[in-house]
């Protein structure tokens, strides 16, 4: 889908994150609405020139190793109505991923490729995504493992302790 792997969606993403939708060129800015928080989980509504967006997201709980600056590291689930897109998972690192690395992000051990652009990555199959969002809903722990473009290893862990309720969120406010 081209619409994953877009500079577009990255620069939405980062947009979300500092509380307005910026759009291609910041020709247009959107509020972004809280719909709540929920233990290590917040659910957030916004839109775009092609229709809601809702999302959940988390700060990792640990990052390694720790004598390096990640930036603004986040993890993401996110339904793009206008899009028809649901559970679309995405890490957003605070730096650029190495070109050709392969990051995971495993659920209790269980391990997911993804794929890169820039500082972001998705699941390698989308068809992964229900499932690994069901995961989400049943596990404790998710682990994102990635290397940055200077070569340096990195992993975050999240909680995975309010996902079900922020999930339920967005799935009302994006039905």
């Amino acid at each position: 889908m081209a619409t994953r792997t877009t500079g577009r969606l990255v620069a939405m993403m980062a947009g979300l994150m500092a509380g307005t939708l910026a759009l291609s060129g910041g020709a247009l800015a959107q509020d972004v609405t809280k719909l709540g928080t929920f233990n290590q989980w917040s659910a957030w509504k916004s839109s775009d020139s092609t229709g809601p967006i809702c999302y959940i997201s988390s700060d990792p709980e640990e990052m390694l190793p720790t004598n390096v600056d990640h930036g603004e590291v986040h993890f993401f689930v996110i339904h793009r109505q206008g899009l028809g897109t649901r559970r679309e998972v995405q890490a957003l690192m605070g730096y650029n991923l190495k070109t050709g690395s392969v990051p995971t992000a495993a659920l209790d051990g269980k391990s997911y490729d993804m794929v890169i652009e820039g500082p972001a990555a998705w699941l390698a199959s989308p068809g992964d995504e229900p499932g690994f969002v069901d995961g989400m809903k049943a596990g404790r722990e998710l682990v994102v493992k990635a290397t940055s473009q200077r070569g340096t290893n990195t992993s975050y862990s999240y909680s995975l302790s309010g996902v079900t309720a922020a999930m339920g969120a967005i799935d009302k406010a994006c039905s």
